[in-house]
């Protein structure tokens, strides 16, 4: 079986720490950390943590999740799956998550996963 992700949606919430925009533009948190860059390692962290295979059989989630100032998701909404199954795996996906911290302070996004 493979695995397949598709991103619908990523809105960034301020936080605590203002990001500070570059000469080009590009927003930055504190530590340098574009916005660009942490959505890059955000997939890539998803994407690690996401079966190749579904022991729920093909299916799909869709999550909406937040991410705190120290880059641990603490809310995870699942906003519709085909099965409590699949709705379970996206949960533990993304609950057990630990990303970069966002540019902001903070970052609320959507995700829809499709098990094949």
């Amino acid at each position: 079986m493979r695995r397949s992700i598709l991103i619908l949606a990523f809105t960034m919430l301020a936080g605590a720490a203002q990001a500070a925009g570059d000469a080009n533009g590009a927003t930055t948190a504190p530590s340098g950390l574009s916005q660009s860059k942490f959505l890059g390692l955000l997939y890539s962290e998803i994407a690690k943590r996401t079966p190749t295979t579904s022991p729920a059989g093909p299916g799909s989630a869709t999550a909406s999740f937040h991410i705190d100032a120290a880059g641990k998701v603490d809310q995870v909404t699942i906003a519709q799956s085909s099965s409590p199954k699949h709705a379970e795996i996206v949960r533990k996906i993304l609950s057990g998550l630990i990303a970069p911290p966002p540019p902001g302070g903070s970052f609320e996004g959507s995700q829809r996963f499709n098990f094949h």
